[in-house]
């Protein structure tokens, strides 16, 4: 009836065979079962091909038409019961509803896969530091197809290695693996710029010979590929650079199961979103790195027109990271002091040279326009984006003082923020020591 009826239709003579058919790959949407069947029952195999099959859509038919085994086959997942002797409109129905309840699963596993992708890629696209960005990419892969363990290796800037930069369920050891391009599968995929996906590595000689101590026989590696170069980067030395920016390495499927064709598919997709986003974050970061190196410069410059001074800056932010590493503040502190310290001073472009320089104590007048500067500093660097309050704050800050007695904002205490307090000291320090 249902081959008649243009189905593509395959039998089994017991429940066991049904199990093996599920078991090997394709596309069953439907599982048309007896109930009274020896060895295993119909209940049974409903049971256990939801296990092997967990889409499949089983239908049970039967002439103990009880309520006890109805309720039991709905339990294990049956979505519809037919009745012996069944008539002709009686199978169409169940089937074509079976049909439209998987089509209707299809559609919103799409869907869901489409939105989860997309948020995946807004979530991406809005990080700025590398190094957040390599983990979300690696947890976001993992998550999505349901994978333990994997890796996302970065190429070093002279296009001739990999390193791996984030990792999940990696040894510590294989972690500071280098990849040579061309060497071992991150490096075969690094120097082709081809995903490879491997359902069983003992099926594949060839790629059993590149690996190197691979504990899991399922894998797929994407690389992360830059874009085409612009009109402006094929006048530059930007053309030199690498075309592969990764690889994105993940295995352990859960379950023990083998990636597919589908995971291929959404981990080239994260990889895509991943590169241009690493792009954009390097790209930035370079622009905000020769913002900061002209800051300094003003720094410095200011710096050149006393001898006392000359390198203030520079001695400044040495000991203070140094104090701050040494009293285990966290990197984020030290990375505010290592930007701003070089900064504390750049409100001194306001004040005239006269005064800076002057030989001997300053008037009342003078001084008070010396303690405008770390105002003047505040002032002139909020419009740097790059620039956060805290940074802000410790040029504001770095003539503050425990007791209060400091300027401009006379704090004191814990009103004055850690990084603040280390700068404060070291430029004191500086200022005796020169």
């Amino acid at each position: 009836i249902l081959t008649e009826e243009g189905y593509e239709v395959d039998t089994a003579s017991n429940a066991k065979a049904a199990l093996e058919l599920l078991r090997n790959p394709g596309d069953f949407v439907i599982l048309f079962t007896d109930i009274m069947m020896p060895e295993m029952n119909g209940i049974e195999l409903v049971r256990e091909a939801r296990k092997v099959a967990p889409s499949v859509i089983p239908i049970v038919m039967t002439a103990f038409a009880t309520l006890d085994t109805a309720r039991a086959a709905v339990k294990e997942g049956a979505y519809d019961y037919v009745l012996k002797p069944f008539s002709l409109s009686e199978i169409k129905l169940a089937v074509t509803n079976a049909i439209e309840r998987h089509r209707l699963e299809q559609d919103n596993a799409r869907l869901r896969e489409i939105t989860e992708l997309f948020n995946i890629s807004e979530s991406i696209a809005a990080i700025r530091d590398e190094r957040q960005l390599l983990d979300f990419v690696l947890q976001a892969a993992l998550e999505r197809v349901n994978a333990d363990r994997g890796s996302l290796l970065t190429m070093t800037p002279d296009g001739r290695a990999l390193e791996v930069a984030v990792s999940v369920g990696i040894d510590a050891e294989d972690a500071k693996t280098i990849v040579e391009v061309g060497t071992g599968i991150s490096g075969w995929v690094a120097q082709h710029a081809r995903p490879l996906l491997v359902e069983n590595i003992h099926d594949n000689p060839g790629v059993v010979e590149m690996s190197r101590r691979l504990q899991d026989p399922s894998f797929v590696c994407v690389p992360l590929e830059r874009k085409q170069p612009s009109v402006q980067e094929l006048h530059s030395s930007a053309v030199n650079l690498p075309n592969v920016l990764g690889v994105l390495n993940v295995n352990r499927k859960r379950g023990g199961r083998q990636f597919t064709e589908s995971d291929l598919k959404i981990l080239s997709i994260i990889a895509n979103h991943a590169a241009a986003a690493l792009e954009n974050a390097r790209l930035i970061k370079n622009v905000e790195d020769a913002h900061l190196a002209t800051l300094q410069s003003m720094a410095l410059l200011l710096e050149a027109k006393d001898a006392y001074t000359h390198g203030h800056s520079e001695r400044v932010r040495s000991y203070s990271l140094l104090a701050a590493r040494k009293m285990g503040m966290s990197e984020q502190d030290v990375e505010v002091l290592r930007v701003a310290a070089p900064l504390h001073d750049l409100g001194k472009i306001g004040v005239k040279d006269n005064v800076l320089n002057k030989d001997g104590a300053p008037t009342a007048d003078e001084w008070d326009m010396i303690k405008k500067h770390p105002i003047l500093g505040f002032d002139v660097l909020t419009p740097v984006r790059l620039l956060t309050r805290e940074h802000l704050n410790l040029v504001r800050g770095h003539h503050e003082r425990m007791d209060g007695s400091g300027y401009p904002d006379g704090l004191k205490g814990d009103q004055i923020p850690p990084a603040t307090q280390v700068i404060i000291v070291a430029d004191a320090y500086d200022a005796m020591a020169s």
